[in-house]
């Protein structure tokens, strides 16, 4: 990511040292991962020298789950156009932690 920004951005270099620090990662992971791989992302995260391995670059590593990130995006980028049709109905629910989108047959 370094070298990326450096050579694309326009006084890469230079921007690259004002953020290198301050930088937060978000990493998604399949629904129901949990504590022992979300260490293990954690640690490849310290391995590949995006953070240190202390509770400072810990700390600037968030995870979500593949549907909390579904949702995000859906958000952001909006929904399907049919979803504003009014004979259309598009229900969210939260199972456990998976987030299913579906719709339900006319009755």
């Amino acid at each position: 990511m370094e070298s990326y920004i450096q050579q694309t951005h326009a006084n890469g270099h230079v921007l690259w040292a004002s953020v290198e620090h301050d930088i937060d990662y978000v990493l998604s992971h399949p629904n129901g991962w949990e504590g022992f791989q979300q260490a293990q992302m954690r640690k490849a995260a310290v391995l590949a020298g995006l953070i240190p391995d202390d509770a400072t670059g810990h700390s600037r590593i968030s995870f979500v789950t593949e549907g909390e990130a579904s949702l995000h995006f859906s958000i952001e980028n909006g929904l399907p156009p049919d979803v504003m049709k009014v004979s259309i109905l598009y229900i969210m629910c939260i199972e456990g932690r998976q987030i299913i989108f579906f719709r339900p047959e006319k009755a």
